[in-house]
């Protein structure tokens, strides 16, 4: 069939025929000009270059030389005079065409502003509308925002541009996110600039520009919580609330949904925070509870209860109580020996306890490089991933001069651990009674603790056990009669896992945007305020005031040759007994696993174990005899990271959690460097479509070499460790991946794969309907159900809510419609 530019754009066909024609007229000189040109262009050059080796040979050729070359010239410049304007006149067409061939904008009808409007006119009864009519039209614009506060906060947190993070906490506080008026006047009443606070507030992942609805609910998406479905939480909350694709709070602006990186209450997967309440263990059929009460629907919930931290490392229970007792007393514990009789809201319970004994001895016995000594003689290392010797970064800064700063790191950002949170919450007079110490050593008079904004109790414990110390002596000036002194600050981070690097909390700590820095030069050189800085993570600083009361030689019978000490860990998913555990650094993961957590759930089977977060790795089962020490997990790919250790059944697709893993990273990478933002992109997009069951044998070779691309590349840790999940579970696990390029998934877990079926064990409960979302299940009491898997949305209520263990997933990369029984088939109508 025939163009009909008159019939597809009207009146304006022949303006679109006019710069076409013009467009390859003008195309069509330009063409054969340049040809003419190149014919033109060789023969002259060859006579002018006879006529100048004449000219040098007889001065009469000369004239003729000088012709030549005028002659040349000429032409040369009248040549490019037409390619020029014939150039414009091609690129004028070509605009014009283009301008023509465009749809014209449909006009937006009218909104109706009076009643009247919505009338049909006289004679037009008939008609159908054109728009629908909206059921309420704004008179006015939004109430102004009150902007009285705004004064008092920059008078109570300072008005100076590192204090812009705190303040922008505050301003969150008051208004329950950040209003841009509000934003402009605080620009206004301190030194910081608009592309600071746009630049700041953009970063942080806890900052809203948007209004927050009356119920912040937060669904935690840590390693724990994803491998106990958290995502099916999330999509059934999502869908039960009424939240659109791409937003975050229901139409109504009662409820507001966010994703965590993590809560730090592993042991309760899934967690869900409801304003100031954590839930525990929350599945899909306890969401309508959730969802009246973010609704104000007058009924009152069942099993709805204030999280509260167990003070011990282990849970104790009527059937297993003295073992666990006699398995908590015989090891040994240096971090969490005292937890269960010493108050963390107290300094005199952690005085009675030995507390402050080993900075009285170093302010009145020893000197800075004994101190140094004493710690190296220990075997201390970094307890924040990196396994540094502690000794020689305190070495390093104490040889530096002028003012200098040390910075305790509370940043922990791993999902599927909470050590530092129960450390932060239950010593955190300890946790400053060794940052004093280290003040001490390397001759820092200023100190900051940095506590994830994730971990409210922590902040305030620590805020509070400041002050205290304060108040009897313990910081300020000449503490303890001495002539050293010491003042440390509580910084609230903004919700940024980057920020556990130490480069990138130091500029957070300066109020910028948490982004890492190439080393050298390193922190202990150039740090905080570009002076020599001390950062160590909080469990490192614990551990300091034993040494120095019990002595190195005793902290390093504890461990293996390399991995001095005990380590807190933090055990979780698919296990009993979860929560935290000390053990001797060397204790092996089966001995955690199965001693101290119990083993997996019964009818499951241990299939591997995620350790050291997204930098770490997934080892399977059959090495669970390793040691857990720096080097040996080193030698398997993984790395210890902070400790903590998430249990995996026979359940849990490897493929799916390696996925997971760089979803959570490439969310938060900080975009800096080339390999670590788009590297990561790049392999989460293929990991997605082997979940999918869309991958090919190139992908797998593809994701391999782009991952040791990112490591090589990257710039920072985070980037470097990125590909380590995925890189293990290929390792360890390449016969899943095999499986989903065949388009099953062997565990039942990626949705796209599979289907869910009813057996013949039915006895039909009908709670499988009762508790389907969407209703892909109709109750047939004392019949075998059937589910239709057009309305299905694999959210697996239906499967961990029947007795009878009577649903079972089919794994397929194209589920088919499963027929339904005959009892629930349509009969044929008599006529």
């Amino acid at each position: 069939m025939a163009f009909d530019f008159k019939q597809r754009f009207g009146k304006k066909s022949w303006g679109a025929i006019a710069s076409m024609v013009v467009l390859f007229g003008s195309l069509t000189f330009l063409l054969v000009d340049h040809l003419h040109w190149q014919r033109y262009y060789g023969p002259s050059q060859e006579a002018l270059s006879q006529a100048e080796a004449a000219a040098q040979l007889d001065q009469d050729a000369n004239d003729r030389y000088e012709q030549l070359v005028e002659q040349q010239t000429t032409k040369s410049l009248r040549f490019e005079r037409r390619e020029r304007v014939l150039g414009i006149i091609a690129l004028v067409a070509a605009g014009a065409f283009v301008l023509f061939l465009r749809h014209p904008a449909p006009a937006k009808p009218a909104l109706p502003h009076t009643l009247a409007d919505c009338m049909p006119k006289r004679g037009d009864e008939e008609a159908l509308p054109t728009a629908p009519v909206p059921e309420t039209v704004p008179t006015s614009s939004p109430p102004p925002v009150d902007l009285e506060p705004v004064a008092e906060i920059v008078q109570q947190e300072g008005g100076e541009a590192h204090r812009l993070i705190p303040l922008l906490h505050a301003v969150q506080a008051e208004y329950r996110y950040l209003p841009q008026p509000v934003l402009d006047e605080l620009c206004k009443q301190t030194d910081i600039t608009p592309a600071q606070l746009a630049g700041v507030a953009s970063f942080y992942t806890k900052f809203r520009t948007k209004p927050c609805g009356k119920h912040l609910v937060q669904l935690c998406r840590g390693t724990a919580c994803h491998v106990a479905g958290a995502d099916r939480v999330l999509e059934e909350m999502r869908r039960g609330l009424g939240i659109a694709p791409g937003q975050d709070t229901d139409p109504n602006g009662q409820a507001t949904v966010e994703t965590v990186g993590c809560l730090g209450c592993c042991s309760l997967a899934p967690a869900v925070q409801v304003d100031e309440n954590i839930l525990a263990n929350v599945k899909v059929e306890d969401l309508p509870e959730i969802i009246d009460h973010c609704q104000d629907k007058p009924k009152k919930r069942s099993g709805y209860l204030p999280f509260r931290k167990p003070t011990a490392s282990h849970s104790l229970d009527a059937t297993s109580g003295e073992l666990l007792l006699e398995s908590d007393t015989a090891r040994p514990r240096v971090i969490t020996g005292d937890w269960e009789v010493m108050a963390a809201d107290t300094l005199e319970e952690y005085e009675r306890q030995g507390g402050f004994a080993a900075l009285a001895k170093c302010l009145s016995q020893l000197t800075p490089d004994e101190v140094i000594d004493e710690v190296d003689h220990s075997g201390l290392r970094g307890r924040g991933g990196g396994g540094f010797p502690a000794a020689q970064k305190w070495r390093l800064v104490g040889l530096q001069s002028g003012s200098k700063y040390v910075i305790a790191n509370g940043d922990e950002g791993d999902p599927g651990a909470f050590m530092d949170r129960s450390i932060m919450e239950s010593a955190p007079a300890r946790v400053l009674e060794g940052m004093s110490i280290a003040a001490f050593a390397v001759g820092a008079t200023r100190g900051i603790v940095y506590v994830r904004n994730e971990y409210p109790l922590a902040v305030r414990r620590m805020r509070e056990t400041v002050q205290r110390m304060r108040e009897k002596g313990y910081l300020g000036d000449s503490i303890l009669g001495s002539r050293f002194s010491l003042d440390i600050d509580v910084v609230e981070g903004a919700g940024a896992f980057i920020c556990g690097e130490e480069t990138a909390l130091i500029q957070s700590v300066m109020g910028r945007r948490g982004i890492p820095h190439r080393r050298p030069p390193f922190p202990a050189e150039s740090g905080l305020w570009a002076r020599p800085t001390l950062v160590n993570n909080v469990e490192t600083l614990a551990c300091v005031p034993w040494i120095l009361r019990h002595g190195s030689a005793q902290f390093a019978t504890f461990g293996t040759e390399g991995s001095k000490g005990t380590k807190v860990f933090s055990l979780a998913g698919k296990v009993r007994h979860g929560g935290l555990v000390e053990a001797p650094m060397g204790t092996t993961i089966r001995e955690l696993v199965e001693y101290y957590g119990r083993g997996v759930p019964a009818g499951r089977q241990f299939k591997a174990v995620q350790i050291g977060g997204p930098s770490g790795g997934c080892l399977p089962a059959a090495l669970a005899d390793t040691p857990i020490d720096y080097e040996a997990l080193r030698e398997l790919g993984a790395i210890m990271g902070s400790g903590g250790l998430v249990v995996l059944d026979d359940t849990d697709c490897m493929v799916d959690v390696a996925r997971y893993f760089l979803e959570f990273t490439q969310h938060e990478s900080c975009g800096h460097c080339t390999f670590c933002r788009i590297g990561t992109r790049k392999l989460l997009d293929l990991l997605e479509k082997l979940c999918a069951g869309k991958g090919s044998r190139r992908d797998l070779k593809e994701i391999e070499s782009l991952a040791h691309s990112v490591s090589q590349g990257s710039l920072c840790g985070l980037g470097k460790t990125a590909p380590n999940p995925v890189l293990t579970t290929l390792k360890y696990f390449k016969d899943e991946y095999e499986a989903h390029l065949e388009g099953r998934c062997p565990a039942g877990r990626c949705k796209a794969l599979i289907a869910y079926r009813v057996t013949q064990d039915c006895v039909g409960c009908t709670l499988c309907a009762q508790h389907c979302p969407v209703a892909a299940i109709e109750p047939t009491p004392y019949r075998q159900h059937w589910i239709d898997t057009d309305l299905c949305t694999c959210c697996d209520a239906c499967r961990t809510t029947c007795p009878e263990k009577a649903i079972e997933t089919v794994s397929t990369a194209k589920p088919p419609r499963i027929a339904a029984p005959p009892n629930l088939r349509k009969q044929p109508q008599l006529v």
